[in-house]
Parts: C-alpha cells; sequence; structure tokens
C-alpha cells in the first residue's frame, strides 16, 4: 500500500463512482469502512448508486479525497441485516460524533426498516488493500 492511500484511508471517507447509461461517472461521497480488503459503505436500497451499480457493477473509489488515490473494482449489493449491523457498527468507530449527534439514530431506524444495503467493492487486482480490515470489527 501506498503512504498516500494510506494517509487517505485514514479519513474514512471516499467520492463512490458509478457509471450512467450514458458511460458518465457520477461521483457521490460516502463514508466508508475496509473489511477483509474490500471496500464498503451503507447507503439507502433504493439510491441511485445501487441501481447504477446494479445496472454495471464496475466502479470506481477515490479514496480520502474526491480526486484520489483511485482504486476500481466491482461492487455487490448485500442486503443481509448483520452484514448491514457490521458497517454500522464500524461508523461508530470512524466517525463517533457525527454517528452520536445526527446520524446514529436516523441509521438505525432505516436498517430495522430494511432500507438500507451495503455497496461492497471487491478491487480490481491486485489489490492494494489485501488483507486490510479497518475499523477492525
Amino acid at each position: 500500500m501506498t503512504p498516500e492511500l494510506q494517509r487517505a484511508l485514514k479519513r474514512h471517507t471516499q467520492w463512490f463512482g458509478s457509471y450512467k447509461v450514458s458511460g458518465e461517472l457520477k461521483k457521490i461521497q460516502v463514508w466508508l469502512v475496509v473489511n477483509g480488503g474490500q471496500i464498503e459503505f451503507l447507503t439507502p436500497g433504493d439510491s441511485y448508486k445501487v441501481k447504477r451499480a446494479r445496472k454495471n457493477p464496475r466502479v470506481m473509489c477515490y479514496v480520502g479525497s474526491k480526486e484520489g488515490p483511485a482504486i476500481s473494482g466491482t461492487a455487490q449489493i448485500i442486503t443481509d441485516r448483520s452484514e448491514v449491523a457490521r458497517v454500522y457498527r464500524g461508523y461508530w468507530k470512524t466517525h463517533p460524533l457525527p454517528m452520536a449527534i445526527v446520524i446514529g439514530l436516523r441509521l438505525w431506524i432505516e436498517i430495522l426498516l430494511n432500507k438500507r444495503v451495503v455497496v461492497r467493492v471487491q478491487p480490481d487486482e491486485p489489490n492494494p488493500l489485501e488483507g486490510l480490515t479497518d475499523p477492525a470489527t
């Protein structure tokens, strides 16, 4: 892993890029956790991110900022509640203040109502995140 990627991962944010039907890359900022070398984040199950990833699972993750470091990969949509809850617990470790003040309760209610999914991105080989889990869950 490059020092640049290592620094970027400490922010636990990314600009997730998925492709519109026209081929245009649409980037949206989201939090992230890394689990077994895969990038994961929560999003509403009916979001455009999910709809685009279902149509075309090829995605780009720009870790730490809108411009870099870029990791290309394949997205998978995970609906299993235990996986969603695991990422939710990771968010509490990486972003405790926003979770406590603004987001945590709303997210938990949406999880209970099955309105949140995990987007899991398997980076292309060679995987620069191979074997990494952050935060430890």
